[in-house]
């Protein structure tokens, strides 16, 4: 596969992203003319919208030192410049995280570096994006290769500080030193923190992001590298050297920051067996070097637990040699184009369906909501007519009949209408049992006092002992929620139930919130949190670090957990009533109506034919109404990305000869 074929790739992403946003933006003008558009439905669709709009399609570079991580980004991307844009020569290796993208706002080339002494800063790496006045920046002239390489060398740059320094920054790994007796009097650390490199590249400038992280004490002293940017990547590829297989370090990498990724929705998991070209032997036929290749691929499947078919064994070296020098053989034999293939063919492909399990769900689900609210609408209206076509020729007494008829019908509605306000207030107070375990205002104090205590707690146990209860308490609250949760789901099945079997309500209540995904957040970060806990780095890291680290990172994710749960649970409280309400509002307009048809008919037979004109006109528009939404649920849940080659293209109907 060509960058042209990746990029038809990712234009094709784009254009679906666009179309999804125009269904939703037509969406919410049906709305507004039904006038049905609640506030928090309008929120939704808004945030969904914005959330398609910034998407971006990410991909994660991860690996150990001198894996090759760096040569098989240049090798996938940058070929074509014809040298190595990103600095990955022996002992030129990423020191920094690095994200590669184009900064389509700005509209411009940079280097952009956050200085390392920002880690003693209790603000997160998110957060810090924001302030440009902290990072160094850096011009990229786009006319001269030599400056663009030059200056992008900055990312690999370090410094050598004393221990005293590097155990202030949270950087000086022992396991680092094994061959020392006693800890070295200077250290070498990353001159920069994060790096920021935007730059117009056809596929950056369509959307896509590459993150090109450093080895395994890089994330384990960035946590927010694992707790966010890597969860938030529609691909991870995990680089490993054929000559060396899987190493101890390799191994920790893998289980404690990257295994995760595939119990996730996410189907982008990928190892990469890189540098094969250390096994290619000029005195061994190609059957033996094809067969020691295969037998290192079923040994790192069987020792990280993973389908050999996850594995692409490669040469990033070789490959990018191969795309400089135009030599389609060894390009064949570099296996670079098979990982392309997939990056296309299954990541980018894939992605229309996390989309769809993420950001449209929710208004599709709201989509059907209104179906349903319409078709209950459409239901009252045939069976009106119904009756209204009935009467013609009956009897006075016939119609007196019909009429005290739904005046009985009216009282038990209103009756009903009673016994629903007070069903009401109980939802109210469970509702309010919801809120009260996750109000921001006390999990805050439990944070504070934790801090507290903990600052107070210098020693490593005491440490690891205080952000084991702060966990405990969170997992405990979520529970709460938990249950509820199902006993809110309870009551609100049985309302609708009620009216479905006295009045014949088809509305469908719209999807119950469900607490399972943010509990599995919150479980996933507790893990994390007891890794970090354990974790050898921490033990000899400078307690007060390692108290600011728990914090930024671990803490104040947690803290977004429980905003968003909060969010989403006043977001269905407000919901969760809506298309019963629509439809009592509605059933009420009805038996009113119909009444008021009755008396017309009694004393005039001649209102009886306009009466049934009007409300066929109203059924005709109700049922176009269902078309266009049953139309924009069709394209949110069905709609797929298409290239040029692949759309289908229109074809004329030719007519049959007599």
């Amino acid at each position: 596969m060509s960058d042209t074929d990746l990029r038809k790739q990712v234009q094709a992403y784009g254009e679906w992203k666009f179309e999804l946003i125009r269904t939703l933006n037509n969406y919410q003008d049906w709305l507004i003319d039904n006038d049905m558009a609640s506030k928090s439905g309008k929120r939704k669709i808004r945030e969904s919208i914005t959330a398609l709009s910034s998407d971006r399609l990410t991909v994660a570079f991860v690996a150990e030192f001198s894996r090759g991580k760096t040569e098989l980004i240049n090798a996938i991307f940058f070929a074509k410049y014809g040298r190595r844009l990103l600095p990955s020569t022996a002992g030129r290796t990423t020191m920094c995280p690095t994200e590669i993208f184009y900064d389509t706002g700005a509209d411009k080339s940079y280097v952009r570096l956050l200085p390392i002494e920002s880690r003693l800063q209790d603000t997160t790496l998110h957060d810090l994006k924001q302030e440009t006045g902290q990072w160094v920046n850096y011009p990229l002239d786009l006319g001269s290769a030599e400056q663009i390489e030059d200056t992008l060398r900055e990312v690999v740059k370090t410094r050598r500080v004393s221990l005293r320094e590097a155990v202030r920054l949270g950087l000086y790994n022992p396991e680092l030193h094994p061959h020392l007796e006693n800890p070295p009097a200077f250290v070498e650390i990353p001159r920069w923190r994060h790096a920021l490199i935007s730059f117009p590249h056809p596929l950056l400038q369509d959307g896509l992001t590459i993150l090109d992280t450093p080895g395994l004490n890089a994330l384990g002293s960035e946590p927010e590298l694992t707790l966010n940017m890597l969860p938030a990547s529609q691909a991870v590829l995990f680089v490993l050297a054929a000559d060396t297989g899987v190493t101890r370090t390799d191994l920790d990498m893998w289980q404690h920051h990257i295994k995760g990724f595939q119990n996730s929705r996410k189907r982008g998991l990928v190892v990469v067996l890189n540098k094969i070209d250390t096994m290619w032997d000029d005195l061994s036929a190609s059957e033996n070097i094809d067969r020691a290749i295969s037998g290192q691929c079923r040994s790192t499947a069987r020792v990280l637990g993973i389908s050999e078919k996850s594995i692409f064994p490669l040469s990033a070296q070789k490959g990018l040699l191969a795309k400089i020098r135009k030599e389609d053989e060894l390009l064949a034999r570099s296996n670079l184009p098979k990982l392309e293939d997939y990056l296309s063919d299954n990541i980018l492909n894939s992605r229309h369906e996390i989309i769809q399990d993420t950001i449209t769900h929710d208004v599709s689900d709201m989509i059907e909501t209104s179906y349903g609210m319409v078709s209950s609408k459409l239901a009252g209206i045939s069976a009106q007519l119904d009756e209204l076509r009935q009467i013609s020729g009956k009897s006075q007494d016939v119609i007196d009949a019909m009429m005290q008829k739904t005046r009985d019908e009216q009282a038990l509605y209103m009756k009903n209408i009673q016994s629903f306000q007070a069903s009401r207030k109980v939802l109210k107070d469970h509702a309010m049992t919801l809120r009260e375990a996750l109000d921001m205002d006390r999990l805050e104090e439990k944070i504070k006092k934790t801090r507290h205590s903990m600052s107070g707690n210098w020693t490593t146990l005491g440490l690891k002992i205080n952000m084991q209860h702060l966990f405990d308490d969170m997992r405990t609250e979520m529970q709460t929620v938990t249950k509820e949760s199902e006993q809110i789901r309870k009551l609100i099945r049985s309302i609708y139930q009620r009216f479905h079997k006295e009045h014949g309500f088809t509305a469908a209540q719209p999807k119950t919130f469900s607490i399972m995904r943010h509990r599995m957040d919150l479980d996933l970060l507790a893990q994390e949190a007891e890794i970090f806990r354990n974790s050898p780095v921490t033990a000899m890291t400078e307690k007060h670090f390692v108290v600011k680290r728990f914090f930024v990172a671990m803490v104040s994710k947690a803290r977004d957990i429980f905003f968003q749960a909060r969010q989403e649970i006043n977001a269905w409280i407000k919901i969760c009533l809506e298309p019963l309400v629509f439809e009592i509002h509605n059933h009420h307009d009805n038996i009113e109506n119909h009444l008021q048809d009755l008396k017309k008919i009694s004393h005039s037979r001649d209102t009886l034919k306009s009466r049934i004109g009007e409300l066929e006109e109203q059924h005709m528009r109700i049922a176009q109404d269902l078309t266009s939404l049953r139309n924009m649920h069709n394209k949110l849940t069905n709609l797929q990305p298409w290239t040029e080659d692949e759309r289908p293209k229109p074809q004329l109907v030719r007519q049959n000869s007599a």
